[in-house]
């Protein structure tokens, strides 16, 4: 039996078409094993987000084939691969997608009473002091700040004990003390919990929390590392995929890393404390550049629609909407 939560296999998305192609993944192969944190990163327009709405069933990919727990999404209808978002995959993203007019304990139970279940009242409120939140269950996310809207987001993705988390940017809008706070709880998931974590990040302090690092650059893995590294080390890295140079990873870590960090980064600076870091290593940098579909909506109502709505993407101050980016381009899609 498969250890490995999620297999992408040989996997291409596109967006746009004809002169204006663009080629999202590029015949991407790769498994998350269960019980593992894994990161993605890579310069702006590589493939993370579509990386992670592929292998979540957000899309599908144009050729090649995804599983998750198992399951083989390409033989899904669209019902059946909305039943499965709800029931095996969790989500946190970085706009927290809660519906404002709800209670936290009742969007945490939101997916499931969706899915026409009811949860036990104890299992919602576990959930809730599983995040530190068991005393602000009956606010509304208008009296949260922005760190305990997210985690009620991930009490949310908890809730249904999903086999795998994506989260995409989460925290891309907190400050970093906050942001230790959610990382601690993801990194919970996968020690205490053995559940399987994939998260989408520009930040080398957050990556750093993970047991794996894949790089990916013009839509191709260049790099997949284990652990345990440094925001050092990875920033490294992520400053020579950003100017191009993707040759010099090929040899692993070599003196080419070295002579590529710049003098903040020296080993022994604890990240965050540095004056000269640069932005790639706060927290807030920015926001992911895919576009998400709202957890507690498109995600879970059952429902062809629920594979093709796509909600705003949520600017960083969280007081903006931007239309959502373009879905890729499905080739001989079968439905």
């Amino acid at each position: 039996m498969t250890t490995q939560t999620v297999v992408l296999e040989n996997v291409r998305a596109t967006y746009g078409e004809g002169a204006r192609r663009l080629v999202a993944l590029d015949d991407v192969s790769v498994g998350f094993e269960r019980g593992t944190f894994a990161a993605v990163m890579g310069p702006s327009g590589s493939g993370k987000s579509t990386l992670l709405h592929c292998a979540a069933g957000l899309d599908r990919p144009a050729v090649g084939s995804v599983t998750v727990d198992g399951v083989a999404l390409d033989e899904l209808t669209e019902d059946d691969l909305t039943r499965l978002r709800r029931d095996r995959i969790g989500f946190v993203f970085q706009a927290f997608n809660l519906v404002s007019s709800l209670t936290a304990e009742q969007n945490v139970a939101l997916p499931m009473r969706l899915a026409g279940r009811r949860p036990p009242v104890s299992d919602v409120v576990a959930a809730l002091e599983a995040v530190g939140l068991g005393e602000r269950r009956r606010h509304r996310p208008s009296e949260l700040s922005g760190g305990e809207q997210q985690r009620v987001a991930v009490a949310r993705a908890l809730i249904s004990r999903p086999a795998v988390v994506f989260a995409d940017e989460p925290t891309g809008a907190l400050d970093s003390v906050t942001s230790r706070h959610i990382l601690d709880l993801l990194r919970a998931l996968v020690d205490e919990h053995q559940q399987t974590v994939v998260m989408v990040t520009h930040d080398p302090v957050a990556a750093a929390r993970a047991d794996r690092v894949v790089f990916l650059a013009d839509g191709r893995i260049v790099e997949d590392l284990q652990g345990p590294l440094t925001a050092e080390e990875i920033a490294a890295r992520t400053a020579i995929l950003e100017s191009g140079q993707t040759e010099s990873l090929e040899s692993g870590r070599t003196a080419s890393l070295e002579s590529g960090r710049s003098a903040s980064l020296e080993p022994g600076h604890t990240a965050g404390s540095e004056s000269g870091r640069t932005e790639s290593l706060e927290p807030g940098r920015k926001a992911s550049p895919g576009s998400e579909r709202m957890a507690g909506a498109a995600c879970l109502e059952p429902g062809p629609a629920a594979g093709i709505s796509r909600p705003t993407h949520r600017r960083a101050t969280g007081t903006t909407d931007r239309p959502s980016g373009r879905r890729p381009q499905i080739e001989d899609d079968p439905c």
